[in-house]
């Protein structure tokens, strides 16, 4: 049975949550079918890290990152969601402030320096500094629960009789037309649309994305990275500070609600597989982040006791990819590059202006 829509969304993570939740608000005589090869959310964002701090490095990300955090402020109560939030602190080489600062959006970082001392019973071990660097404050960082606002943006959008949502069924094929979009499942329906976002995270390089849209360079400059947050075995305090180590291009966060800390950092493991049984926190994994704990004097090893592990997939530059594919009415939404969860209310606004341009 081919069934008729006026967006398809592929992929039931938190690009394609917030692209469902905007297009039902923008176009809300549309009808919308949201298709997840598993159950919604439960892939890369159900391992994201969550943590929400709008910083860019380029205007694009600033601009992204700002209307994300507007959004997110947007639906936290609607949703109900519950968050929690830190005063941030960076550590950062003097000679760099200057453009540590450009980084930050709707918020500023201090001149001046605040001495280690001041987090003493603020963090879970006095903070080391080595002479060329200094402590700024600026910004406040939330924590939020991807997997459950995805699922909420999502059960909220399919209260809306033109809204449909298909879990567990994978696409098979994909043809790609000047005037619609059909695409096959795997177990043979057959639904088409007038127009499509494929927002499916890691699982973008794999088929039959790779070979419906291998004619695109920047699918094809996709690579699969490992991405890993330890989990602290400590209660934060009440007014536990967060840390962000730029050089290390890692942080230390509170998660009081978990009544833990998350220690987010740079694995490099490259090419992986978005297989959850095969995605595992090796020692080496752990061994790297030790060393950038040891360094800043972070704690105690043994705290740093389990964690978060997925994958997700990261463009050369570092930017998210929003693309339309040429002569058919589809966009690829994501590779987020580690900050999907971050910028994917900006990704989704991307994809759907976009289609409608």
């Amino acid at each position: 049975m081919t069934r008729d829509y006026d967006l398809l969304i592929v992929g039931g993570g938190i690009v394609g949550a917030w692209t469902l939740w905007l297009a039902r608000r923008r176009f809300p005589q549309w009808r919308i079918l949201l298709i997840e090869r598993f159950r919604n959310s439960d892939g890369a964002t159900a391992h994201s890290a969550g943590v929400l701090l709008a910083t860019g490095r380029t205007p694009r990300e600033r601009r992204l990152a700002a209307l994300g955090a507007e959004l997110y402020r947007e639906i936290g109560e609607p949703l109900g969601l519950r968050t929690s939030a830190a005063e941030v602190f960076w550590v950062a080489d003097a000679a760099r402030t200057p453009a540590l600062r450009q980084v930050a959006v709707g918020f500023s970082i201090d001149e001046a320096a605040v001495p280690p001392a001041h987090l003493r019973d603020r963090l879970l071990a006095p903070l080391e500094l080595r002479t060329n660097e200094v402590l700024l404050r600026g910004g406040t960082a939330v924590s939020h629960d991807p997997a459950a606002i995805a699922r909420g943006l999502i059960e909220a959008s399919l209260q809306e009789a033109n809204v449909s949502c298909i879990e567990g069924a994978g696409v098979r094929g994909i043809l790609p037309g000047e005037a619609k979009v059909e695409l096959t499942l795997e177990d043979g329906a057959v639904v088409s649309a007038a127009r499509a976002v494929i927002a499916v995270g890691p699982w973008i390089v794999g088929e039959p994305f790779a070979q419906s849209f291998a004619a695109l360079a920047s699918i094809r400059a996709l690579r699969i990275k490992k991405v890993v947050a330890l989990h602290v075995d400590c209660v934060p305090p009440a007014d536990a500070a967060a840390v962000f180590l730029p050089e290390a291009d890692a942080y230390l966060m509170p998660l009081p609600l978990r009544r833990q800390w998350l220690f987010s950092f740079r694995a490099d493991e490259w090419d992986c597989r978005p297989f959850k049984h095969a995605l595992e926190i090796s020692p080496h994994d752990r061994e790297l982040a030790l060393r950038i704990v040891d360094r800043y004097g972070l704690g105690a090893r043994e705290a740093y006791r389990g964690g978060r592990v997925f994958c997700d997939a990261y463009t050369p530059s570092g930017e998210p990819l929003v693309e339309r594919v040429p002569n058919a009415p589809i966009v690829i939404a994501g590779a987020g590059s580690g900050a999907g969860f971050r910028l994917s209310p900006g990704l989704a606004d991307e994809a759907l202006r976009l289609l409608s341009d």
